[in-house]
C-alpha cells in the first residue's frame, strides 16, 4: 500500500515539475492561478500554473495556454508579457509564427516534422505546437 501511494506522490511531482514548479518562485507565489486577460478590456480569466503545459503565441495579438486537461484559454495578450514575472527555470522556447512557444520539455511526447523547418510538438494532453525549427533543433534544445 505504501509503494503504491509512492508511487503516486512520484508521479504527481513529476507532471507538476515543468511549470508548476514556477508557482513557489514566482513573485506571487502565494496564488496558484495566473490571470490572463479576457476577451472584455479589464476582465480576466485565471489558470492554476500546476496545469499549465504550454503558453503558444497564435496571433499577433493572442496568447493560447493549454492545460494539462486538455482545455486551451485564450489570452489576449502576448504570451510574453504573462511569462515575464516567471522565473523560466526548467522551460524551453521556440520561434513560431507569431512570436514564441514556451514549455516544460517533459509534457512533449514526440516531435514530428510537418516541412523542411517546422516542427510538431505533440504534448500529453493530446494538443500539439508548432514551432518554426527542425525537429532535429527542437532535440537538440532539450536537457
Amino acid at each position: 500500500m505504501r509503494v503504491l501511494i509512492r508511487r503516486r506522490r512520484i508521479s504527481s511531482l513529476a507532471l507538476a515539475f515543468g511549470i508548476g514548479a514556477l508557482a513557489a518562485r514566482s513573485p506571487r507565489a502565494e496564488d496558484a492561478f495566473l490571470p490572463l486577460q479576457a476577451a472584455t478590456p479589464g476582465s480576466f480569466n485565471y489558470a492554476r500554473l500546476s496545469d499549465i503545459q504550454v503558453f503558444l503565441d497564435a496571433s499577433p495579438s493572442r496568447c493560447s495556454v493549454f492545460l494539462t486537461d486538455g482545455q486551451e484559454i485564450k489570452a489576449f495578450q502576448k504570451c510574453a508579457s504573462i511569462t515575464e514575472h516567471l522565473e523560466q527555470i526548467g522551460l524551453v522556447s521556440f520561434p513560431n509564427a507569431f512570436g514564441r512557444v514556451l514549455l516544460a520539455p517533459s509534457f512533449v511526447t514526440s516531435m514530428v516534422s510537418i516541412g523542411k523547418e517546422t516542427c510538431r510538438l505533440n504534448l500529453r494532453n493530446g494538443r500539439w505546437a508548432p514551432v518554426d525549427l527542425p525537429c532535429s533543433k527542437v532535440h537538440d534544445a532539450f536537457p
